[in-house]
């Protein structure tokens, strides 16, 4: 009978060993991918205090390094779009903020900062279907800054 419960104990320690071996590495790439989401988030904050800080450049220059090493980062593709058409290189823009809808086509910033760009290019049609997008989501902030701008 001991022999038995021994062998009862063994499987049932093997299978816990198991369980537990085949949960770490899903558990520590989740940990891994957990961590990289918040250090991008921390780094678009770093880059956003020092464009209004001292050092614009330089916050420039890391939202590009966001974006070499992660060409999907939303967050770094819409300031630097911001930031091309502050600049007035809407070209640059409108190719940052097509980049950002075909990540994300529900960001209807995205869509109004297309269509500005696309305004001050003089693609006033183009201008114009994309104003159209952003009225119909029907977002009060996003229309007032749409209207804020049709009015300069």
């Amino acid at each position: 009978m001991k022999t038995q419960n021994l062998q009862a104990l063994m499987i049932l320690f093997s299978l816990i060993i198991i369980v537990f071996l085949y949960q770490l590495p899903t558990s520590v790439i989740k940990t891994k991918k957990n961590q990289d989401e918040i250090q991008g988030a921390i780094s678009v904050e770093k880059a956003l205090g020092l464009l209004e800080g001292n050092n614009p450049m330089e916050g420039v220059f890391m939202f590009r390094d966001i974006l070499e090493n992660d060409p999907k980062n939303k967050d770094a593709l819409y300031y630097l779009g911001v930031l091309s058409i502050q600049t007035g290189q809407y070209e640059n823009a409108i190719e940052r903020f097509n980049q950002l809808i075909a990540i994300d086509s529900s960001d209807k910033k995205a869509y109004l900062q297309l269509g500005i760009s696309n305004h001050q290019l003089g693609y006033f049609k183009k201008a114009d279907s994309l104003f159209s997008i952003v009225k119909e989501t029907k977002d009060e902030l996003l229309i007032k800054e749409l209207n804020v701008f049709l009015t300069k």
